[in-house]
């Protein structure tokens, strides 16, 4: 009895934790579909499990068959929420839905547990059976809408601010635990399931600034430990192994899984969030409703907990439990490892797309020009639909979507969202500068600088050369400058890299008006050159396998100009690329075939294939002068924040005003991440 009155606390933790980790903003950019899904996720598989379990024969009649329903009617959230952080897609817009609709599910779930208390009475009045119903969701919008709007925002600025960062975490954990206190009662005697009351003393919590990054970090030891001995109390001990001999209980589990594969409909509910891409290997719409049926497929502790709730009231026998217990198993092993190999599946599909974009394949007839890539960043509130509105504006831009990840800057309801749009730009091609014309505009650029006396130009006085980050600096700065002192060809050079630039300028403005205009609420938008192939990446990766600095030094040079010694076994002088991917990969290197590509087509001026030794020495060396360089503005732009932050610091003392208690939201930090390929 110990064991299961801490396997009831763990019960109770794991809900909290639950009502912690919800995601407002999330549940408000989903909007009616997460809802959709939950709702019909929750009653297909009670229909279909009533049915089963009447059929059965042991189903001692409609509540019990209702309880063989119940049991598969939630889905883990834990599970495929795992399952898609570990395919990498838990941050794009599908990975998103399935989330949502996994806390509307487990939200119903909870509803469902609650009427049981009622089955489970004879002959109670009809009005008993709603309300169970009518106090869930009563408390459910009184709570919980008080969770999500004025109740975080009265604990966080009239107690929490009030309290020295020593005492915060104590003053915070006090809180939830009184407020835990109050709501299992209220629950448990007002007819709803207590277990509710933890879930909405967590979802205060959720709203609160930092509050779920201290919680995991301070509970999750005690958490692991109390969920094991939950598991091993209330549902662990209650398991008839010895059932599992049983024909009946093998046969019907088998049978029941027809419940967990009844949720496979909800596909019909995800929309479309990109269009099929020309010559793409798969269809990216076919991809997001496959992978959604299998997520809410996944069973988990939900499952088990109303199962042992119905044994334990007698509701059905010890061999409709073995076989309901047998069916959730087969699904807690089945259904995780079909939607990672169905991610790993579309992901290697969509590997090969981006491996035919890889600018060096798409130039065209040898005219030396490839489309455009770009990266479009948006900032804006979350409202419902929005990631549908995005597939919209791409198709009206005549964009072709090559990746999008999804993100907010937080859990509230005014949250912002932040989707990051990887495009190619099918209106629009650009030239493809190999590394020799690269280095030759740089240099020329440099001394155009220094001939106009421009410091601001100076401290970057370099364009796009991997073409990827801002484009809007290096074009402005172009015109700043005089050529004069240039030779023809270099003048020449530069004026086609400044035309170049402007279009893509142009190009960039028009993007960013339309997606302002159709968002509205004045969004934050940001449009970048990106490079999903960058010709640094192999030598980025020869830099970190062996160690080397980022610094122009003749033993970091040499160091790369070994490994081309190494690669050149025959002594030729001469190297090509599959020699070179092959040794590679051969040393250990994280590399990719398309990373080798690109970086011998870029260096190969002849076109013949081959790169010989000096070659590659003169583009280490332009490749350890560009890091260099970009080391240098790093450091300038740290050193900027360093004295910023100082004087900051100063004024706020001249205020009278403590530097340590002021609140860490006040301070930002952006970093933009292009995902690597």
């Amino acid at each position: 009895e110990a064991l299961v009155l801490v396997g009831e606390i763990g019960l109770i933790m794991l809900l909290l934790e639950a009502g912690v980790e919800l995601d407002v903003a999330q549940l408000r950019e989903t909007g009616t579909r997460a809802l959709a899904i939950g709702l019909t996720g929750t009653i297909l598989p009670l229909l279909v499990g009533m049915g089963l379990g009447m059929a059965s024969g042991a189903a001692s009649g409609v509540k019990s068959a209702l309880a063989v329903g119940a049991s598969f009617s939630p889905t883990s959230l834990g599970v495929a929420a795992s399952a898609l952080k570990s395919g990498k897609m838990l941050d794009t817009p599908v990975g998103q839905l399935i989330v949502a609709s996994c806390v509307v599910d487990d939200v119903l779930a909870l509803i469902l547990l609650s009427m049981f208390k009622v089955l489970v009475q004879d002959n109670p009045p009809i009005i008993s059976y709603f309300i169970p119903i009518i106090s869930s969701v009563g408390f459910l919008i009184v709570l919980g809408g008080s969770a999500v709007t004025w109740l975080p925002r009265f604990i966080e600025n009239k107690i929490l601010s009030k309290c020295s960062d020593s005492y915060r975490d104590l003053a915070m954990f006090s809180i939830m635990t009184l407020m835990l206190l109050a709501y299992l009662p209220l629950l448990n005697y007002t007819q709803a399931s207590y277990l509710t009351g933890a879930f909405l003393a967590g979802c205060t919590f959720s709203q609160i600034e930092h509050a779920h990054h201290t919680f995991m970090e301070k509970t999750h030891q005690l958490m692991t430990w109390l969920l094991r001995v939950f598991f091993a109390a209330s549902i662990g001990f209650q398991v008839p192994v010895k059932q599992f001999g049983d024909p009946f209980v093998i046969l019907w589990g088998f049978i029941l899984y027809i419940c967990v594969a009844a949720k496979l409909p909800l596909a019909l509910y995800v929309p479309q969030f990109e269009d099929v891409k020309k010559g793409a290997p798969y269809n990216p719409f076919v991809r997001d409703r496959i992978i959604t049926a299998l997520a809410m497929t996944c069973r988990g502790e939900f499952s088990f907990i109303i199962a042992a709730f119905a044994l334990g009231e007698g509701l059905f026998n010890a061999k409709m439990y073995a076989a309901i217990v047998w069916a959730v198993l087969i699904s807690c092993i089945t259904s995780p490892f079909m939607l990672l190999n169905l991610i790993k599946y579309f992901n290697k599909k969509q590997m090969d797309y981006l491996a035919s974009t890889n600018p060096i394949k798409l130039t065209k007839d040898g005219d030396g020009t490839t489309p455009l890539f770009l990266h479009i960043k948006v900032k804006a509130p979350a409202f419902g639909g929005m990631q549908e509105q995005f597939r919209k504006i791409v198709n009206e831009l005549g964009l072709e979507v090559v990746e999008r990840r999804t993100n907010r800057n937080g859990r509230r309801f005014d949250a912002v969202v932040q989707t990051d749009l990887y495009v190619r730009d099918t209106t629009m091609d650009v030239t493809l500068q190999k590394i020799t014309a690269q280095k030759k505009i740089k240099h020329a650029l440099a001394s155009a600088v220094q001939a106009s006396c421009n410091s601001h130009m100076l401290s970057n006085p370099s364009m796009s050369f991997s073409r990827g980050g801002s484009i809007r600096p290096s074009s402005s700065n172009l015109s700043q400058l005089s050529l004069a002192s240039l030779e023809k060809e270099e003048q020449k050079a530069l004026e086609e890299a400044a035309q170049d630039e402007d279009l893509i300028i142009k190009r960039g403005d028009t993007v960013e008006k339309k997606i302002v205009e159709a968002l509205g609420d004045d969004p934050e938008v940001i449009v970048d050159v990106w490079n999903p192939w960058p010709w640094t990446d192999v030598l980025d990766q020869i830099g970190e396998h062996y160690g080397i600095g980022g610094d122009i030094s003749k033993d970091n040079l040499e160091i790369y100009v070994a490994v081309f010694d190494k690669i050149d076994a025959d002594g030729g002088g001469s190297i090509d690329q599959e020699e070179m991917y092959e040794a590679l990969i051969d040393a250990g290197l994280d590399i990719t075939e398309e990373g080798v590509i690109t970086l011998v087509a870029m260096i190969d001026e002849d076109g013949n294939g081959d790169i010989d030794r000096d070659e590659w020495r003169e583009t280490v060396e332009f490749y350890l002068e560009l890091k260099y360089e970009q080391a240098e503005m790093q450091n300038q732009q740290a050193d900027h924040a360093e004295f910023m932050k100082g004087l900051r610091a100063k004024k706020l003392r001249e205020l009278g005003v403590s530097v340590g208690h002021v609140p860490e939201r006040d301070v930002t930090v952006v970093w933009q991440e292009t995902p690597r390929r």
